[in-house]
């Protein structure tokens, strides 16, 4: 069970740096309202967050009480913010791209 702690733990870190960065490309933008999908991959990374919090509970809680139905609610719900971020990086990823290598558009 420590494996969960360990998993859990390292979910809410690689999160945390996608709503990190999420963020600082926020203060990034300087003219115009802010891009869509820096505000979809901070929402992905906050989800992301936020699951693996209670993923961390309902594992913790499961090394005393097994509840099945629990777990796979928690299968989809990281399947879900796996989704989320996934879809969170292949649609912010061409607009970094163009921004550091220095290539004009948005």
């Amino acid at each position: 069970m420590f494996v969960i702690f360990i998993i859990r733990t390292l979910q809410a870190l690689l999160a945390g740096a996608v709503l990190a960065l999420s963020i600082h490309a926020w203060q990034w933008q300087e003219l115009g309202p802010v891009p869509t999908t820096t505000v979809f991959a901070a929402i992905a990374g906050g989800f992301a967050i936020i699951a693996s919090l209670v993923g961390l509970v309902v594992g913790l809680v499961a090394i005393w009480i097994s509840i099945t139905p629990v777990h796979l609610i928690m299968s989809v719900v990281d399947g879900f913010a796996s989704i989320l971020l996934l879809a969170g990086g292949i649609v912010s990823q061409p607009r970094y791209h163009r921004r550091i290598s220095g290539v004009a558009g948005s």
